[in-house]
């Protein structure tokens, strides 16, 4: 078993500003940009952690975002529109045992 979790990332927020600090975060956390405002990846339970604080401490009340455990086989996101030649790579790590 992975000690990650494939996360779904997508969010609708105002402040230009803001927009682009979130966007640089979850690219930290090591998620790739699917669309603008989409974001796909790994994450282990303590980035989740930390993916959630900066959700609550950054974004205004009139901001939203969703995030949630999600698995996209690579093959059916290429099947998609403008996806030909999207890649992603499985992150090293060691299973639990």
């Amino acid at each position: 078993m992975s000690i990650y979790v494939k996360y779904l990332v997508c969010y609708d927020i105002s402040d230009t500003k803001i927009r682009k600090k979130f966007s640089d975060c979850l690219k930290d956390l090591g998620l790739v940009s699917l669309q603008e405002s989409v974001f796909y990846g790994d994450l282990k339970k303590p980035e989740v952690s930390v993916l959630e604080k900066t959700v609550f401490n950054m974004l205004k009340k009139t901001d939203k975002c969703f995030w949630f455990p999600c698995s996209i086989p690579v093959e059916t996101l290429k099947k998609c529109f403008g996806y030909d030649n999207f890649s992603y790579f499985e992150p090293d790590s060691h299973a639990v045992v």
